[in-house]
């Protein structure tokens, strides 16, 4: 069985989120999404809306996921070393490395293989920031 494991924020979950999660689980048979916990969101500077267990959640009921956690507020690689995947998946716009990733794995013992999807062909906004500014736009 091959695990999957991708990971994100989902704040104002959207296509592209369903998007991603689909393309992750087409490399695999089990998918395991982490969500980003408040601590790490907020660090990484989301002024998110959804606390961490909504947000989890939301991810857990749709059809493709096969599990959702909470990720941790350290090294993200605790959270890897957990989950030992044998695939990564990164989001088109999720701002890491797939080869620095690929190697810290592999200098922590894991063998693991990082992919990058695809992005969502569509003319609706569907990121996040877009969907914000839309929603700001509306209320003015």
């Amino acid at each position: 069985m091959k695990k999957v494991m991708a990971s994100g924020v989902f704040d104002i979950l959207h296509l592209g989120h369903v998007h991603y999660l689909e393309e992750s689980k087409s490399f695999g048979d089990f998918l395991v999404v982490v969500v980003a916990s408040d601590h790490m969101a907020r660090k990484g500077g989301k002024n998110i809306i959804f606390s961490e267990e909504t947000r989890r959640k939301m991810i857990s009921s749709l059809k493709v996921v096969d599990d959702a956690i909470i990720g941790g507020t350290g090294n993200i690689y605790d959270t890897v070393e957990k989950i030992r995947p044998d695939i990564i998946t990164l989001g088109f716009d999720q701002r890491f490395d797939e080869n620095e990733i690929a190697m810290e794995c592999r200098r922590r013992g894991m063998d693991i293989e990082v992919k990058r999807c695809s992005p969502l062909q569509s003319m609706e906004p569907f990121g996040t920031r877009r969907i914000r500014e839309v929603l700001l736009q509306r209320g003015q």
